[in-house]
């Protein structure tokens, strides 16, 4: 077989084409043959050059999702005029994106797997915290977010917006979810941080209602 030499091209050529068919046919009904059968002569071996596996690629996928065009990574450049604000904005823009809530909510058998949940409970104290804490002690700093704990704090948000809320968005009746995002709301408006406000409840309320229509 003639070397690539393009290997990039190749890898971003499977990547949208995986994100189309994971979209319209759900990550559970797309098979790797699928995805070759959508690329214009490529095999199952160029696959797996660049893939360990079909899930490698949904998490290649769902990373591109969470990244805007001026952004390098999804922490990177979050707009805002304080901390605080960066932060919310960034919340109600995950909450906003349909097609990476659509694609990975299709992939329901993956999200009942213990070692996936495992992996982003870690992945989420490990990784998303630390980054957050950087836009909380931001925070801190020009005075919009008021408190001693910013480490703490940083993963207290990322499990409750990750975890207890994202991973289980579809599990929940609307009222559920609804009754959830306002505990949340006045939660932490008790300790001074007014983080979750009308217009990601309202977001949020709209993703759970056009993930269950495509279910």
């Amino acid at each position: 077989m003639a070397r690539n030499k393009y290997p990039e091209e190749t890898k971003k050529k499977i990547l949208e084409v995986a994100r189309e068919l994971f979209y319209i046919k759900g990550y559970d009904n797309t098979t790797i043959q699928d995805i070759v059968d959508n690329l214009g002569g490529l095999t199952k071996g160029v696959i797996y050059h660049h893939f360990k596996s079909k899930q490698d690629i949904l998490e290649k996928v769902m990373e591109s999702l969470g990244v805007s065009d001026e952004q390098s990574n999804w922490y990177d450049n979050w707009q805002g005029e304080t901390g605080l604000e960066k932060i919310k904005l960034q919340i109600l823009k995950s909450f906003q994106n349909f097609e990476r809530y659509a694609i990975l909510y299709s992939a329901e058998a993956l999200l009942e797997s213990p070692r996936l949940i495992g992996d982003v409970y870690l992945s989420t104290l490990n990784e998303s915290a630390n980054y957050l804490k950087v836009y909380i002690d931001e925070g801190i700093k020009d005075g919009s977010i008021s408190t001693q704990y910013s480490k703490e704090l940083s993963e207290f948000i990322s499990l409750m917006m990750n975890m207890w809320l994202g991973l289980n968005i579809i599990s929940f009746s609307r009222q559920e979810l609804e009754e959830r995002l306002y505990f949340l709301k006045n939660l932490l408006e008790s300790i001074n941080i007014p983080l979750i406000d009308d217009s990601i409840i309202s977001a949020t309320l709209r993703l759970h209602d056009y993930i269950q229509k495509r279910k």
